[in-house]
Parts: structure tokens; C-alpha cells; sequence
């Protein structure tokens, strides 16, 4: 390391898990879910698009958000839960992506004269969470450091330092910028790296792919 690298201060790897926290909101059909998302907290959809992730069984799942599994398990609308599966949470802002899922699910409901009321137990059930972060005790000085413990990070610190915390602390890509012009084209490779359509296993694959590749041609 160079004199310059010295002084960057060492990266904090965290660990996470997400409480949740009812709302009291739901919806047994497909016009209310419209009428509820019009005022339900954004923080709500965010929740119902990425926490899957971090949940038991999602290693496999057959639509990567609650929308579009409720829509597919509950409506029994496969065509809308593809077009609710198909809605990328990273190409949006917090408003811009409430106006996308209202635009899919009120075309829906122009195409089907049909309102399916779902029973009680399987109503759409809105949920907030809170993040909550855990300290893992490991500090890394450099990117070779990093690239050897990716592998083993806990799904947790996946979803905290390549999802939830762009633009961050946590955010690993302006770490490595501390480091210069060595290794910019490895932050930009990782802050163009779209999470969404990946399990947190392959996402932690990706990255560690990423890692691999990046430095061993800086080492050839």
C-alpha cells in the first residue's frame, strides 16, 4: 500500500436483519390495493419489493416481490404478476416507483371487469420495517482483504453493503474510490451492479466474480 492508501480508514463490515412492523392496512382485493397505494408510506413498498430477499425460502422464488406473489397466489392473475415481477425498484425513486406499480395494477384492472375478493387470511397484508445493523467486528484495510472474506459474509451484510446502504457508509463502491484511479473502474463495475434480480447468493457470487476478475488483471 501507498503512503496515500495509509491514510484511508478502514471499512466496517456490518451485518443486518429487518424487523417488521404492521400497518393495520390491507386489501382483499385488486381495486382496494390500488386505492391503498395512493397513501400507504413509501417505506411500505419499499419493504414489499427488497425484504424478500433477506426472508427464508427466497432462494428460489417464482416472482421477486409481495405484489406480484400475492397478484399470482391470491388473484390468481399470472398476467399481472409478471407485469408486477417485471418492475425494477432500482431504476426508481421512492414516488416514481408508487406511480409504476399504480400504473400496472390500474391496468389490470382496465383489462379484467372481474374484482376477486380474497379471503380473510390472505388479504394483502402492508408492512414497514426497520433496518437494524450489527457490528461484525471484521475491518478490512484494502480491496484484497475484501475479496477474500466476500465468500463468507452472511447474507445480511450482502443485503446491508450492496443494497441498503447506497450512498452510504456502508456503501462499498465509495470506499474503494479512496484508493484512486487504481481502482475506479472496479467501484463503477460494482455501482452499476443491479441487485434486484438476484438472490442474496448470487449476488454474492457476482460480487466476488467481480472482485476476481478486476484484480487479477491488475495483477498480470
Amino acid at each position: 500500500m501507498t503512503s496515500k492508501n495509509e491514510n484511508i480508514q478502514p471499512f466496517n463490515i456490518k451485518d443486518c436483519a429487518i424487523l417488521n412492523i404492521a400497518t393495520g392496512v390491507r386489501a382483499k382485493n385488486l381495486k382496494e390495493l390500488r386505492d391503498k397505494l395512493l397513501t400507504i408510506h413509501p417505506e411500505s413498498i419499499l419493504y414489499h419489493f427488497w425484504a424478500k430477499k433477506l426472508r427464508p425460502g427466497f432462494e428460489e422464488p417464482e416472482y421477486n416481490n409481495d405484489f406480484a406473489t400475492w397478484a399470482y397466489s391470491n388473484l390468481h392473475d399470472i398476467k399481472l404478476a409478471e407485469r408486477l415481477s417485471l418492475i425494477n425498484p432500482g431504476t426508481f425513486d421512492t414516488q416514481g416507483l408508487r406511480v409504476k406499480l399504480i400504473e400496472v395494477v390500474e391496468l389490470s384492472l382496465e383489462e379484467n371487469n372481474s374484482n376477486l375478493n380474497t379471503k380473510e387470511g390472505e388479504q394483502f397484508q402492508f408492512i414497514r420495517s426497520e433496518v437494524v445493523v450489527f457490528d461484525t467486528q471484521h475491518m478490512i484495510s484494502n480491496p484484497e482483504e475484501l475479496k477474500k472474506l466476500l465468500p463468507n459474509l452472511a447474507p445480511g451484510s450482502i443485503y446491508f453493503h450492496f443494497i441498503d446502504s447506497k450512498n452510504s457508509s456502508g456503501d462499498i463502491s465509495s470506499w474503494l474510490l479512496q484508493f484512486g484511479d487504481e481502482y475506479s473502474k472496479l467501484a463503477d463495475q460494482l455501482s452499476k451492479l443491479d441487485p434486484y434480480f438476484f438472490t442474496l447468493t448470487e449476488l454474492e457470487r457476482k460480487v466476488s466474480q467481480i472482485f476476481k476478475d478486476f484484480l487479477k488483471g491488475a495483477n498480470q
